[in-house]
């Protein structure tokens, strides 16, 4: 089926596919009975193993090592560049942020590294900061004392851990966004999520909103989900709203759960019980 459906987007784009180049990953824990036969060289990634896709490795069980391990080499690689440069703390601080640690932010946003792994790149940021170079250096100040803002008296290092956990949750933000999306959909089922129907549409309506309920991740036997919604319970209470500063902010401010807007008994607008789209009897103040 897939081999024939990539023919026919040959067909109609023009385009064509090297074969020689590509692979493909058997995602599954049986045993592959079939090909795609002789007239199709095509190499199958073991479990296991990976294959590198925009910077990242992915594959079918992938030890998180495999990602890891390439990152701390290119971490490294920029560290040993800035040795000899005699920084004074805040030009250390700046590199830190925004060369060191920026190594990972690309990954982190698909792939969240355990509580080992950041307490690995925590302490090559440390020596870094306290020695400026990459070997060992007595830490003057507690982590979390370093990670406060300035205006709190830290040093405003953006901790690794925290910052892995913002970028993975953002995949369960989008997938609440407007649109019909097979991703969307995807999210939207493993998180049991409510459809607000707007008035006078039916439910299926393409432009329907979406309120983010109780976070209960169905069943699933992916991690990465789990991962996922674990990363956005803990980044969620830590978030911090800002008021409107404008007419145009104020008329984008989500309707439910937010504090701006609560009914008769003081509480910002949900949804009542576990019916679809009913929402309480509520009257908003601003």
């Amino acid at each position: 089926m897939t081999h024939g459906v990539l023919e026919t987007f040959c067909k109609a784009s023009g385009a064509k596919i090297n074969w020689n180049k590509s692979v493909a990953i058997w995602a599954s824990k049986r045993e592959r009975a079939w090909s795609w036969g002789h007239e199709v060289i095509l190499k199958w990634i073991p479990k296991g193993e990976g294959v590198r896709y925009l910077g990242v490795q992915i594959g079918f069980r992938l030890p998180t090592e495999a990602n890891f391990d390439k990152m701390m080499v290119a971490l490294k690689i920029k560290l040993i560049s800035w040795n000899h440069s005699n920084l004074l703390l805040a030009g250390r601080i700046l590199v830190a942020n925004q060369v060191i640690l920026a190594s990972m932010w690309y990954l982190a946003a698909c792939w969240n590294p355990n509580l080992k792994m950041c307490s690995q790149v925590r302490g090559v940021v440390r020596n870094f900061i306290w020695g400026g170079k990459a070997k060992p250096a007595q830490a003057k100040v507690k982590w979390d004392t370093l990670t406060l803002p300035i205006a709190k008296g830290g040093l405003g290092i953006i901790d690794p851990k925290t910052q892995s956990e913002a970028l993975f949750a953002k995949l369960l933000v989008k997938g609440l966004a407007p649109g019909g999306e097979p991703w969307n959909e995807l999210i939207r089922h493993l998180t049991d999520q409510t459809k607000l129907p707007i008035h006078g549409k039916g439910p299926d309506t393409p432009d329907i909103n979406w309120i983010f309920t109780a976070p209960k991740l169905k069943r699933t036997p992916c991690s990465m989900w789990k991962s996922i919604l674990g990363a956005w319970i803990n980044v969620r209470p830590s978030l911090t709203k800002e008021d409107p500063t404008s007419r145009a902010k104020m008329l984008k401010q989500l309707l439910f759960g937010n504090p701006s807007f609560t009914n008769t008994r003081g509480l910002p607008l949900g949804v009542s019980g576990q019916s679809e789209g009913c929402v309480e009897n509520s009257s908003s103040t601003s």
